[in-house]
């Protein structure tokens, strides 16, 4: 069985990726904070026969994600791919709100941590024969929101990292895409989104210009990642793929 290591397992988005991949593949689930939200996911996915291996990483500190990486290739099993679905905790206000420091945080875990990821991972899987790198982004980079720019900003670099990389490993039979999820009804939507009126207010809006005006399921992510983690997805590389109910339509 082929192991596929994910970035924030321990998210909403992250544990159902791994759920869904978890009869495919062997998991390496990679957290930062929520030790025993991904132990859950691991005895979860272990209960219904599947492999899954806990181990804690800081995307910020390249060393660590080496490490990490070095564990999810020092097995008898091939590095199918890697998924990235690493997302802080994002302030929704209007940007000249937004501090400083604020701004700073944010930058050095989604596109520092994001380049440090996504090119680790694409040195691994150019020297073990290739393989495919699925990243998270948001709808945002695809249509900007009022007061939603701590998402779309740092995930807009991070699609240049993604379209860059596409380009320069796709040689070494390396993909390399990015899914662009509208408001999704998992992870963030159930926390401090929902305890703040301002940050509310974006998601009613974001809905409210969507065609399809409800919350994506977890699945519908999980299955494209799927999807493009296997043979059948062999000539897509590069691509930003919008699912969010044709709010960039």
């Amino acid at each position: 069985m082929e192991t596929v290591a994910i970035f924030g397992s321990s998210g909403g988005l992250g544990s159902g990726i791994a759920e869904t991949l978890a009869s495919h593949y062997r998991l390496i689930l990679g957290y930062h904070n929520n030790l025993a939200s991904v132990d859950t996911l691991r005895k979860k996915i272990l209960s219904v026969g599947g492999s899954a291996e806990a181990i804690i990483v800081d995307v910020r500190d390249p060393e660590s994600v080496a490490e990490f990486l070095d564990q999810a290739t020092g097995t008898s099993s091939q590095l199918r791919g890697v998924v990235n679905a690493v997302g802080p905790a994002i302030p929704l206000r209007p940007l000249t709100e937004v501090t400083p420091a604020e701004f700073e945080d944010i930058m050095a875990s989604d596109v520092f941590g994001s380049f440090n990821v996504l090119t680790e991972s694409a040195r691994r899987l150019t020297s073990n024969e290739g393989g495919v790198i699925v990243q998270l982004l948001t709808t945002a980079v695809l249509r900007t929101l009022e007061n939603d720019g701590m998402s779309g900003i740092p995930k807009t670099a991070v699609m240049g990292i993604v379209r860059q990389l596409a380009r320069e490993v796709a040689k070494d039979n390396v993909r390399v895409n990015a899914i662009a999820p509208g408001v999704i009804d998992a992870g963030i939507v159930h926390s401090s989104f929902t305890a703040d009126t301002e940050a509310q207010a974006v998601i009613e809006l974001c809905l409210e210009r969507t065609p399809m005006p409800r919350l994506g399921k977890p699945s519908e992510i999980s299955s494209l990642v799927q999807y493009l983690l296997g043979d059948e997805a062999g000539y897509i590389n590069g691509q930003i793929i919008g699912v969010d109910g044709g709010y960039s339509a």
